[in-house]
């Protein structure tokens, strides 16, 4: 966005405001694109829940739903009803870095009680994905300590299976385990409004200059 302000006032010094309204209209696209691809994706890490702003949307899962934390291809949220939400803000390493990762650490470890393996590249420290699995796990943590009877994963899968017992036991329309767990979106997305209005303001300046 700086390289585009600057790159504007050296073409309206060089060309007059009105000689440069294509090139300043495509440079607002590229301060547009750069706004919402670049400075506005982020992960919040709150005290019971997490929000992946993304270009688009943004999605949003409490830690009652979370089961793991995937890092393969950028950070990855799952929920207990099979649904994911994948953050633009944290990509997994390429290739390159994955490789030097490897060849650099060797004492890497899964640790039983994190949400996500700590033994892969894309989950080291000083990686986008791994930094913000680890934040983000530490969260957790600390939620599953001040919410013991909730906190586990897969306690809501073990209430449906009582549920699901009790009404068999009265006679009741059995209801399966997995539509309990599953009632209502564990992973609520929304449209991220901001980034499509940049985007929209900046497509649309583009194209009315031409």
């Amino acid at each position: 966005m700086g390289g585009a302000a600057i790159l504007a006032i050296v073409t309206v010094v060089d060309n007059g405001f009105g000689s440069a309204n294509a090139a300043l209209a495509f440079l607002v696209l590229l301060a547009a694109l750069a706004y919402a691809a670049y400075f506005r994706p982020s992960i919040e890490v709150h005290e019971d829940r997490v929000r992946l702003i993304n270009v688009v949307t943004i999605a949003t899962i409490p830690f009652a739903r979370l089961t793991s934390i995937g890092t393969r291809w950028a950070l990855e949220m799952y929920a207990d009803d099979g649904t994911k939400a994948t953050a633009f803000a944290a990509p997994a390493p390429g290739a390159t870095k994955s490789r030097r990762l490897s060849l650099n650490e060797a004492h890497w470890g899964s640790n039983p009680a994190s949400l996500y393996h700590t033994d892969t590249p894309t989950a080291q420290p000083g990686t986008a994905s791994g930094d913000a699995a680890s934040i983000i796990d530490h969260a957790f943590a600390a939620w599953r300590k001040a919410n013991p009877d909730s906190s586990a994963p897969g306690a809501s899968t073990a209430s449906a299976d009582a549920a699901a017992s009790s009404n068999a036991a009265s006679d009741a329309p059995l209801a399966s385990a997995q539509k309990v767990t599953a009632s209502g979106k564990a992973i609520v997305r929304q449209p991220n409004w901001l980034s499509i209005a940049v985007l929209v303001a900046g497509v649309a300046i583009f194209f009315v200059s031409l």
